[in-house]
């Protein structure tokens, strides 16, 4: 298992505290996270903008064409195509249509017209260091991972990425801060001791959650909800908006608002293929993809402040229902509690006790999938249709 620098490390550290006073402001900001060393290769392109040539580029990502992060990447294969006057043409193809990342990144170091939306963990086994991104607690928020692109140690590792073949358009697409959720409240080192929890198999992120006291368990996203549903795992690791987005908050019943690890994703195409761009065409890719994640991100941020507002709101409602025509009614919480079971006198034979459970049974289970719904209507409200990211 590799392991990140103690040099690199502290460097970072240092630089987040000299870059303190820095704000992250619109569209300036979010282009100053891109404009790193690969782009300094610009004035050796081959092409010349007033050829007329038009230079295709795939984009593979993992996410579905319903995502809020697919439209963030729509957004800048539109605006580079409006900005190089079609000469630029970037195509996205959602749901790993192409190839899994690794395979598209293979690709896209063979100087293909392949791009991959990645992410830190999948970039340190290209540049060690980066992966530091991925780590528990190195940033706080969104604006302080901004801050970190913009040090002298991130581009650095920038410039290590182009001299393997990477070029990063940007690294600034967010997913939001992942959080833990459980059977059980995890606030402390202590009470994640002997916990299985889920998380990505990267080094970074089984590093930092071994480092906080739990065992990281690595299986697909598509099973975590079944496995803590029958108790095979104790719980997961997760941004807020993918639990929504996934309903696993149905089988959860603490959500620990630890915000250990920011989640940011990077646009990266092959060195070799960027180098023919005209200079011009590699100053309008760089500026509008970061430009583009900085919105997205901003989109994200906001509909999570919302939904977490909403979960909370929706907690505290309470959900009635009956059942056997009225006589059994029964009343939950917006967290599936029970708060009251009435019962007509009248319903009461000694004689059929089974029908009086039968019907208790069918009235909390229709309040409970009258609050589930209302959460899945509020949720859907906010996000518009769309799925939050993964």
């Amino acid at each position: 298992m590799k392991k990140i620098s103690r040099r690199s490390f502290l460097a970072v550290c240092g630089a987040m505290a000299a870059t303190a006073a820095l704000t992250a402001c619109g569209g300036s900001s979010a282009s100053t996270a891109g404009t790193t060393a690969s782009g300094s290769t610009a004035g050796s392109a081959a092409g010349s903008a007033a050829s007329g040539e038009v230079f295709e580029l795939k984009l593979s990502t993992t996410q579905t064409d319903t995502s809020m992060i697919y439209q963030g990447l729509q957004a800048a294969a539109d605006k580079v195509a409006e900005d190089t006057d079609g000469h630029v043409k970037v195509t996205i193809y959602p749901s790993s249509q192409l190839g899994g990342e690794e395979d598209m990144i293979d690709q896209a170091l063979q100087g293909m017209g392949i791009a991959v939306l990645t992410d830190a963990g999948r970039l340190s086994s290209y540049v060690n260091d980066i992966g530091i991104m991925n780590m528990a607690y190195i940033v706080d928020n969104y604006e302080d991972g901004m801050k970190l692109m913009a040090t002298d140690t991130f581009k650095g590792w920038d410039a290590d990425l182009a001299n393997n073949g990477i070029c990063g358009l940007c690294y600034n697409y967010y997913d939001g801060a992942r959080s833990f959720m459980g059977h059980k409240a995890y606030n402390t080192p202590a009470d994640l001791k002997g916990a299985v929890i889920r998380t990505p198999g990267a080094d970074p992120y089984v590093e930092s959650i071994s480092a906080m006291g739990a065992t990281p368990y690595n299986i697909a996203w598509s099973e975590v909800y079944n496995g803590i549903q029958t108790k095979s795992i104790d719980g997961c690791e997760v941004q807020y908006t993918s639990a929504v987005s996934s309903k696993i908050y149905e089988v959860c019943e603490y959500v620990s608002k630890t915000e250990h690890i920011n989640l940011f994703n990077m646009v990266i195409c092959g060195q070799a293929w960027f180098d023919k761009l005209p200079a011009e065409y590699q100053e309008v890719m760089k500026k509008d993809f970061n430009d583009c994640a900085y919105n997205n991100a901003q989109d994200i941020i906001a509909a999570q402040a919302d939904m977490e507002k909403t979960q909370a709101e929706l907690q505290e409602k309470e959900y009635t229902a009956t059942a056997g025509g009225g006589v059994v009614s029964a009343t939950v919480d917006g967290k599936h509690m029970v708060k009251a079971i009435t019962i007509d006198p009248e319903a009461v034979d000694p004689d059929d006790v089974e029908m009086l459970q039968d019907m208790v049974i069918a009235a909390v289970n229709e309040a409970i999938r009258n609050a589930m719904d209302d959460m899945s209507a509020s949720m859907g409200k906010i996000t518009g249709g769309m799925n939050l990211p993964f």
